[in-house]
């Protein structure tokens, strides 16, 4: 059949804390290549606000902030936080490369909807779907959504192995948790902080940082001049000699588990986002103490203080992770 090219307008609805947003991109070009169709692969990575991290000719690195996510630019293995999964090949079309509706879908935790009459594709962020491909387990589907089997079967009851292509799988996004489940009880054993005096350093250098403007997976601080929340942490711990990786989701897993009774200045906090329906952390700040924290989410105000200790964040934490 060969390869069919037409332009389509790109629309995007994203829920992300407390909105819904609407981008459009005017004009993107569309392939039709043996009836799966495609969008370019820059043109996904800006829409979706994706920072390229690294890349050589067999694959790609890029960040959003929250997690890493390897495109294979050859091959169709991809990787998210150390899970691999399969997707569509790239191809290459006019020396630009294009990456499948379903391929998106499966990388990005983002619906994409295709209307050839209106020549419009509709991106719904965050999903609400997984789509299926050769070789998905209900164990690796569950896997790479941070959830359970058991979970992933109370919402899609029929499921069974071996799974069809082209399956639509209703994503078991947890509901937030009410602030009552998440107050705790305050340990009796209290481990003293072997860096104390770097909180108030950190915090100082937090402080002198507000206003700095927010973007979604920016690149690094200072040559871009800006920030998203977990190249902010990554920042200031690494001013004051300590290192943390590039994303939320790898910060969660450094240092030590706090109960959220126990949480003192200089302390990581996590919290789930409305940006994503497969459960990942999505957002981190440091707390200042009297349930506030320095944090960035959006411009304006860019970086800022954030009272954290209020429903809208409690119904959201995860877990805190004490550094220093």
């Amino acid at each position: 059949m060969g390869t069919k090219k037409l332009k389509v307008r790109m629309v995007l609805f994203q829920k992300d804390f407390f909105n819904t947003k609407r981008r459009v991109f005017p004009a993107t070009t569309l392939l039709n290549n043996n009836c799966i169709y495609y969008l370019s692969l820059n043109d996904v990575l800006e829409i979706l606000e994706y920072d390229r991290y690294r890349s050589n000719s067999l694959q790609l690195t890029v960040t959003d902030g929250s997690e890493f996510v390897t495109i294979p630019l050859k091959g169709t293995t991809a990787i998210s936080e150390s899970v691999k999964f399969r997707i569509d090949p790239i191809i290459t079309f006019n020396k630009r490369e294009f990456i499948s509706l379903r391929s998106i879908n499966r990388l990005f935790n983002v619906d994409v909807k295709l209307s050839i009459i209106k020549k419009e594709i509709r991106i719904n962020q965050p999903g609400r779907f997984f789509i299926a491909l050769q070789g998905d387990t209900l164990r690796s589907i569950a896997k790479l959504l941070n959830t359970s089997v058991k979970q992933l079967l109370s919402k899609n009851k029929n499921l069974r192995q071996p799974i069809p292509p082209g399956t639509k799988i209703v994503i078991p996004t947890l509901d937030f948790d009410s602030p009552s489940q998440r107050t705790g009880k305050r340990s009796r054993s209290i481990q003293i902080k072997q860096n104390v005096e770097l909180a108030p350093k950190i915090i100082a250098l937090g402080r002198k940082l507000i206003g700095t403007p927010y973007q979604f997976g920016a690149a690094p601080y200072p040559q871009s001049k800006k920030f998203d929340c977990s190249s902010y942490t990554q920042y200031l711990f690494r001013r004051n000699g300590i290192f943390l990786p590039r994303t939320g989701v790898l910060q969660s897993r450094k240092g030590r588990a706090l109960n959220i009774r126990n949480i003192e200045p200089g302390d990581l906090i996590f919290f789930r986002r409305d940006r994503y329906s497969d459960n990942r952390i999505g957002h981190v700040g440091i707390d200042i103490g009297n349930g506030r924290m320095l944090n960035t989410y959006k411009s304006p105000p860019g970086v800022t203080i954030t009272t954290w200790r209020t429903p809208y964040w409690l119904r959201r934490y995860v877990t805190a992770r004490e550094i220093l």
